[in-house]
Order: C-alpha cells, then structure tokens, then sequence
C-alpha cells in the first residue's frame, strides 16, 4: 500500500525560559574631598544598565552596572551631584537550546538613602533582572494526503510565518558637543536616551535597521552658582543585523530599547569641559513574517483501514496592521504645598502601561510619574514625585478572528507649563508602535496512521438509501456510510458542503 502525507510548516515564537533575579545594592558613601558637605538630599536614582548577555549550557548570564546618584544641597544652597558606578553579574539557571535567542531586561527596584553625616550617605536599593530564551519552533501541519483509501476535509488557511527572529545588543560611541551658545560643564547632573525606529532594510540575510537616539541631558554650568542647563542632542543609529529567513517578500519587526547609556565631560581644544564622550549600549529584537496560504486537515477517515487520527489546537497568527504613532500625554498632577516659583527640570521617571483590544479597537491605560526640580518662591530648591494617568486608544485594521498586539512605547520627549496656584501642565510625548495579528486557532490533523492489518468490511449495500435533513454535513453523511463526499454529491447531482433541504438520498458504496 502506497499512503503519502504532504507537510507545511507553522512557525512561532516559543519561549523556552523566563525568570528573573534580583541584585542588592548596599553601600556606605563617604564624599570625596573635593565634593562639599551634604545639607539636603534632593533626589537619589539607582539606574541599573546591561551592557552584555552571554547563554552557556546551563545558564544566562548578565553584565552591567548600577549607577547612583545622589542630588543634593550643599551649604551655600548650591545643587550638587555625586555619582557612583556599581559593577554587577547576575545570570539564571536554565537549560540551553540549539539556536536560541537570551536576553535580559533590568529595572530598578527601590533605593533609599540616609545621610548619617554631611559626609556620609547609606545606601540601600534593589535591582530587578529579568531573564528569558526563546526560539523559532516548527510544527509540522499536514496539508494533504494519498493512498489508502483516506478522506480528508480541509480549511484553507492564510497566516503570517515566523521565518526568523534574534536580539542583538550593539554598542555606539560618539562625542557630542555643547555648541557656541551653552556655557561649559561644571558637573553632569543627569543624562537619558530614547531610541526611535525609523526604517528597517532586508537584504540577503542582514537586515540594516535604521533609526534616532535622542539624548538628553543636564548640566550645571562652570563659573556660575546654581545655572542649571539642558542638552539635546540627536544620533543616527544605522546596525547590520544578521538573521536566517529573510525571503523576497518578509516583514519585518523590530524594537529598539537603550540598554545602557554613559555620558562624561570632556575637554576641547580651549581646555574647557565643552564636549560630552557619548556611550550608549542598545538592544534590538528583530522578527520576521512571510505571508502563507495552506490547506490544513481538520478530519480523516479510510474507506479501507481502521486508521489513528491524531489532532492538535493550532493557533494561525495573521499580520492584520502596523502603525507607529506619536501620542501626547498631559496631566495636571497634584503640586499643592510645594510653593514652585519656577521648573528647572522635569523627568519621566517611570512609565507603566498596560494594553487590551475591544473589538476592532486598541486601548492601552497607564501611568507616568514624572520628577520636578524646582525652586520654590523663598528661591529654595524642591525636588518632588508626582503621577497621573493616561489613555490611549486607535482603531485597526481587524480581518476577523481575535486580535492580538503587544505595543512598545517609548518616552521621546517631555515638556511642561507652570501655572497659577501651583498648577503644572505636564506633557510626555509617547511614541507607540506595534503589529497587530488576528488570531484563529483550528482543531488540526497532527497525524495519521493506517492499520494495515485491520482492514473494514463492508457492512452496506451496494446503494442505501438515507433520509437527509436540511442543513446536513455531506461529509458527516459520508464518514458514516464509509464512502466518499464525492460520490455522494455525484450520484445526487447535489453541490456544496450541506443538504438545502430536507431529501432523499442515494449512497453508493466505494
């Protein structure tokens, strides 16, 4: 007997590992000389940052540092910032796969600071690092068979295939400088980036990806007291990538987060502390689409042997929409009793956001809690926390099914207005993109195998006569009768799947 089963391949993202560690950071600050006594502290930021990922065989390991700073008053009410690098080394525990992609994520977790001295700070915080593996997995779909009798019902399926994914971490280095209208560096108070995606190019096996680092950062100026100032500088990110499966037709999907950044001051030719040495460490996940079109096996049965069907639930992922929005989020938070006379700077601390789809339409609810340096009417300096909330919703394009989106949003710009009684209209602008699928999940044939030595008798006659009901399953009828939907559909002259009406019919047997 000759059987013979046609396969296609259905490729997704599995993830192999996820789990995640957390890194205590401890430590007992005593003021170098050349820093004055600490009378306030303002402001204390742990920012933890990885700068290299390496899986072994029975683990993943990451590379980083934590850096703290410490904003400060000193005794003549000038604003102060003392910085430390904390090296760190964490990794998980997990077993390894051929091809996978590691990666890790850190966040800070909390830190508090306790001046004991004007010259002495505790400090004691937490970082959170979070692990993952993944893989392109395939599963094999039957598509179609031959020999030995078997019948199959097919669904003809169009779905998005997962022909490759990786994540790199790359590095840039470059020099910016201050430009002729800002005073020099006295001391760098703070410094942060966001990259934004602007292109992605697929050419034999490499996938150059194409965006914007915006860097910003504050200062305060050498030779006078309390002149606080801000930078911002712009640089292309252009990176070869190379990644399996870039065919004629792929998309392309990719995320771009900074993993690290590290700003120093830096003498020009003058002598003067005009130059910023720029180092920034990025992450890019990359994932890759073919749009496919495939029959697949929903039910079998043989005429002539007793056969074992196997099924599966398989999900069909299809590309619907892309978009790449930039959003505006105001908020008007709560500063009563802080007296602000005026905004030196303000900051996105942290962004949370959590993303759902109601019908054809996405929403995303979140939080953004901003930082303010200030100072207030007496020309005292403030430093004070404050959230507010946010809504986002667009509508996309739906093809049916359930919809399925995983936004990336990042903070690429803030801005903010005081006014009257206290009253701050702050503005985070969001960058939101992402891909949106549509989602089916088929009750799929995963296997099919035939009993040779248990072939059917033939219990019926050469022609039965059956009594149909409207709306009946051609197929069903014929499954039952051990015969064929074809037949069945020939010997009636009848077309299509079911029985318009109630009727008489004539099964052959085969």
């Amino acid at each position: 007997m000759d059987f013979c089963k046609n396969t296609n391949a259905l490729n997704n993202r599995r993830v192999l590992f996820e789990g995640a560690a957390e890194q205590p950071v401890d430590s007992d600050i005593t003021l170098p000389e050349y820093f004055p006594d600490v009378v306030r502290v303002l402001k204390c930021t742990l920012t933890p940052r990885i700068t290299g990922v390496q899986g072994t065989s029975d683990r993943i390991t990451a590379e980083g540092s934590a850096l703290l700073r410490i904003l400060y008053l000193s005794e003549e009410n000038c604003v102060r910032c003392f910085e430390q690098n904390i090296p760190f080394s964490k990794y998980a525990e997990c077993k390894a796969a051929e091809n996978a992609c590691v990666s890790a994520h850190a966040k800070t977790g909390y830190v508090n600071c306790r001046v004991q001295s004007p010259r002495r700070i505790d400090i004691h915080g937490s970082i959170s690092i979070a692990f993952s593996m993944y893989c392109r997995e395939s599963t094999p779909l039957i598509c179609g068979c031959t020999g030995g009798g078997v019948q199959t019902r097919k669904v003809q399926m169009r779905y998005s295939n997962l022909t490759g994914c990786t994540e790199k971490l790359f590095s840039m280095h470059e020099t910016l400088e201050l430009g002729t209208a800002k005073p020099s560096i006295a001391q760098i108070v703070k410094c942060d980036a966001a990259a934004l995606l602007e292109d992605i190019k697929l050419v034999a096996g490499k996938a150059l990806v194409k965006g914007e680092l915006i860097v910003r950062t504050l200062y305060i100026a050498d030779g006078e007291e309390n002149d606080i100032q801000t930078m911002e500088h712009s640089m292309p990110i252009s990176q070869i990538i190379e990644i399996d499966g870039v065919e004629e037709d792929s998309t392309a999907d990719a995320v771009l987060t900074v993993s690290a950044l590290e700003i120093a001051a830096k003498t020009d030719a003058t002598g003067a502390l005009r130059l910023l040495d720029t180092s920034v460490y990025l992450c890019a996940q990359l994932s890759l689409y073919a749009e496919c079109e495939s029959d697949v096996i929903t039910d079998a049965y043989s005429t002539q042997y007793e056969i074992d069907l196997q099924k599966r639930s398989v999900e069909f992922r299809s590309i619907c929409d892309r978009f790449s929005d930039t959003y505006l989020c105001r908020g008007t938070p709560d500063t009563s009793g802080c007296g602000i006379g005026q905004i030196v700077d303000m900051t996105c601390q942290e962004l949370q956001y959590s993303a759902d789809m109601q019908d054809s339409t996405l929403r995303i609810q979140g939080t953004v809690r901003i930082g303010l340096l200030y100072r207030d009417r007496e020309n005292q300096w403030g430093f004070t926390d404050r959230s507010f909330d946010f809504t986002y919703t667009r509508a996309v394009a739906a093809s049916g099914g359930h919809l399925l989106c995983e936004p990336h949003i990042t903070v690429s710009g803030v801005s903010f207005l005081l006014g009257a009684e206290d009253k701050v209209d702050a503005r985070v602008e969001l960058d939101i993109s992402g891909v949106v699928f549509s989602a089916q999940t088929v009750q799929a044939v995963a296997d099919i195998q035939i009993d040779e030595e248990n072939r059917k008798r033939q219990k019926y006659a050469a022609l039965t006569i059956y009594f149909a009901q409207e709306g009946e399953s051609i197929w069903d009828i014929a499954r039952r009768y051990n015969t064929t939907a074809e037949a069945i559909a020939a010997e009636n002259k009848l077309s299509g799947d079911t029985v318009e009406a109630k009727c008489k019919l004539l099964i052959p047997r085969v």
